[in-house]
């Protein structure tokens, strides 16, 4: 071996050459999208530009803004370059690494096993594999694979073929070293065949295999670009359809054979969208190969000390080039680049927000503070640049509805037969009265009665309920049990009141839609109450609503009504019936592709809070649900600030009217309005996500909650499965839309424990993050 001097260097042309290219390249991977223009990832497509005193469509030509012109959905080519370097030159990069391996394996166990079974195998199948044509056959494997899946399956589809040539040299090698004197002399030692392998022979080997690799990296780099001519390239891009009803495919991650898939068409019009990416490939190939060849003669010169390649110095050159590469393959493709604007977004700003809106009178619905609070949330809206997408230009999407209130405090108590109180129930908590038919204002006194249902065998009709008679009572009964119209028929059978056992107990202050102006008479009061409550009262006669319950399917009649004997007070007092309007507010981020534009994805969350008691009490309602609005208008604040730009169109809506049992969300999606005219994909529904569970919970739409999970996961953030959807409004839209509702796992805060004290801020913070990475992917990626 001689001594490498400087003139083995200089004077070796090609290794100048291609060692400069080569760093170029290297530098352009690590730096190159820092560089850039814009980011392709976030960046959206231009469909028109102002020249002068005229409108210009893409592709638009090499100018002071785009050096590299664009391509013909307005990319910028140097953009697409920069970031497509690291996609491409790291595909290749693995290709190549993977059949060095494989082949450099096989080739060994090959040629030191020469003439067995074991040869004549490898070597069958290389001839097999180099008798394929590699273009095609990459082609077949990579759709197999899925060619969706990204720059995975290039590598493992193109690592498959091509190694034949790499094993055959191997072998070569192999068969040659092993007869040479010093194997005999390490055999002497002692050494097993694989201590002479690795120790003798393999270091031999690896000068020659270095070379065969900056070669081998040319050949891959020169299918990636054949493979991208044909329309094959990471990612597959998304397909879609014009308006003129063609269907074309848009790349969604910038990668060089990308740029040349759908380029050739307008190698006349447009020569700049196939020189580039063309020479790119040109270059990068060029500066391989020298390398190699540069290589080659060096090593042909000077030789290559074995000692070296065995040291820690290569050891550690190896290590630093490990933890270089896994950087790189960890930065590569569309979602590092979204996680990393993910965790920008700020819990500590949404907190600012919540705070803003605990402070407005618990934002009952109709009433001066959800007026306050729509007017805030529309004003955050202007501010980050939304459009506004409510009625007449504004945010706001109006309808009227219905509403009465307590005058007083409403009463629920069990008392004694001399009418002393022996216990009261907590109005919302523990019930809520119900002002739709003949709910209403009114006082009563009396035994319960408790009234079921065999659903099998019992049809509605007035005749069917022959018999029952409810004067001087209060009826109890299940609403899951009880035919709708049974409140009508209780009431018109002499019954005082009614308990209504339900799991959802809000006050239904709200009649949305209810043609008269004031309650029908006469009235009774009729309350919901949670299944705990019905417990609580029939427990002081022995009995248990699943007692009961059974109590039909075992006498004549179809149903059966169980005289208790316990007595409760009910009192309801209510305002006059008036018309107040229901505002959901709404604002629009326009899509920037030209044909995903058309689809809309609405990340929504409602604003209304419980309101206030008669009483004085107000319920901040923090968690539910000032959290989710605000982590809401922190996404639209970061975007606004980032100048992100989705590929489809964007909607942000806070809903009114959910502590109402009618939401305005239902309003919204029956009226004509912004979404009536776009195609919804997907809707993020917010809800109570600060509390103190462990971890988020989701449910709904199958696809939408699978891309939550994996954001959730990048982030190392837990997410369950929620039972169900906190709201009746979610129910209602649940099963009509592509929706899923992101909540916290765990009990909700109780109603006046949900204040800005009990918000977590690493909770709010990990929603923030899951919720920003999960849209910025519904907003860019062509599929989820």
């Amino acid at each position: 071996m001689g001594r490498l001097k400087a003139r083995h260097i200089l004077l070796n042309a090609p290794l100048l050459v291609g060692g400069v290219i080569v760093l170029g390249l290297f530098v352009a991977v690590l730096f190159g999208p820092v560089w850039a223009p814009e980011n392709p990832y976030l960046s959206g497509m231009k469909t028109l530009e102002v020249e002068g005193d005229s409108f210009a469509s893409p592709p638009f030509p090499p100018s002071a803004r785009y050096p590299l012109g664009t391509d013909q959905w307005g990319r910028d080519v140097l953009s697409l370059l920069l970031y497509g370097a690291r996609n491409t030159l790291i595909a290749s990069l693995f290709v190549t690494m993977a059949r060095l391996l494989l082949g450099s394996v096989l080739g060994a166990i090959a040629g030191w096993n020469e003439d067995t079974l074991v040869d004549r195998l490898i070597m069958g199948a290389i001839g097999v594999l180099t008798s394929l044509p590699i273009l095609i056959t990459g082609m077949l494997f990579i759709l197999a694979l899925d060619i969706r899946r990204g720059i995975t399956v290039f590598i493992v589809a193109l690592c498959l073929l091509g190694w034949g040539e790499i094993a055959q040299h191997v072998r070569s090698e192999f068969i040659s070293l092993r007869k040479k004197p010093f194997i005999e002399g390490a055999r002497a030692t002692g050494l097993t065949g694989l201590q002479m392998a690795v120790r003798h022979v393999l270091p031999n080997v690896l000068p020659s295999l270095v070379v065969l690799g900056l070669l081998e990296m040319g050949a891959v780099l020169m299918l990636l670009g054949e493979l991208g001519f044909v329309g094959i390239f990471i990612g597959g891009g998304i397909r879609t359809t014009t308006a003129a009803d063609e269907q074309i495919t848009i790349p969604s991650v910038p990668e060089w054979g990308a740029m040349l898939a759908h380029s050739r068409q307008w190698a006349l019009s447009a020569p700049w969208m196939v020189f580039y990416p063309s020479l790119a490939f040109f270059v990068s190939v060029m500066g391989f190969n020298l390398l190699g060849e540069g290589l080659r003669r060096l090593v042909e010169e000077v030789g290559v000390s074995t000692s070296f390649i065995l040291s820690k110095k290569m050891a550690a050159v190896v290590a630093l080039v490990t933890v270089a590469t896994v950087y790189i393959v960890n930065n590569v493709g569309p979602a590092p680049f979204y996680a990393r604007l993910a965790v920008e977004a700020k819990g500590i700003r949404a907190m600012e927000d919540i705070k803003s809106l605990t402070e407005m009178g618990g934002r009952g619905t109709g009433t001066q503070g959800a007026r306050q609070a729509a007017e805030f949330i529309a004003a955050r809206f202007e501010e980050y640049g939304l459009q506004a997408g409510g009625d007449a230009n504004t945010y706001f999407d109006e309808t009227e509805a219905a509403m009465v209130w307590p005058l007083e405090q409403p009463l629920l108590a069990l008392v004694d037969e001399g009418g002393r109180e022996i216990r009261r129930f907590r109005y919302r908590r523990d019930y809520g009265f119900v002002s739709r038919g003949h709910g209403g204002p009114g006082e009563a006194e009396a035994p319960v009665t408790f009234v079921a249902f065999d659903p099998e065998r019992f049809a509605f009709s007035y005749e069917a309920l022959k018999g029952l008679d409810l004067r001087g009572q209060v009826a109890m009964f299940v609403a899951d049990n009880a035919p709708a119209e049974f409140p009508v028929e209780a009431l018109i059978r002499g019954a005082q009141g009614l308990l209504v056992v339900a799991d959802d107990v809000t006050p239904g202050n709200v009649i949305v839609g209810e043609e008269a102006e004031h309650l029908r008479k006469p009235t009774i009061p009729i309350f919901r109450i949670t299944p705990e409550v019905a417990e609580a009262i029939l427990s002081e006669a022995g009995f248990s609503p699943d007692e009961l319950l059974r109590r039909p399917s075992g006498q004549e009649e179809p149903w059966a009504a169980v005289q208790t004997g316990v007595r409760v007070r009910m009192s309801l007092k209510l305002t006059p019936m008036e018309r107040r309007k229901i505002r959901n507010v709404i604002g629009v981020l326009p899509g920037k592709d030209v044909i995903l534009d058309e689809q809309a994805v609405i990340l929504a969350a409602h604003y209304d809070g419980p309101g206030a008691d008669p009483d004085g009490t107000v319920y901040p309602a923090a968690d539910d649900n000032a959290s989710g609005v605000a982590v809401l208008l922190e996404i639209a604040r970061l975007w606004h600030e980032q100048g992100f730009e989705p590929r489809r169109t964007i909607v942000f809506a806070a809903w009114d009217g959910a502590f109402a049992n009618e939401a305005g969300a239902e309003f919204f999606w029956q009226g004509k309005n912004v979404v009536s005219l776009l195609e919804t994909v997907a809707v993020l529904e917010l809800d109570a996500l600060t509390h103190e569970g462990d971890s988020l919970a989701v449910h709904g739409d199958p696809d939408i909650a699978d891309l939550i999970r994996r954001s959730a996961s990048r982030l190392d953030v837990p997410v369950g499965e929620a039972e169900e959807p906190l709201h009746p409004y979610q129910f209602a839209l649940e099963g009509s839309l592509p929706m899923a509702v992101l909540t916290r796992a765990g009990p909700r805060p109780v109603l006046e424990e949900d204040t800005i004290e009990r918000v977590n801020p690493d909770r709010l913070d990990e929603a923030v993050k899951v919720v920003n990475l999960t849209m910025i992917t519904l907003a860019r990626e062509g599929s989820w």
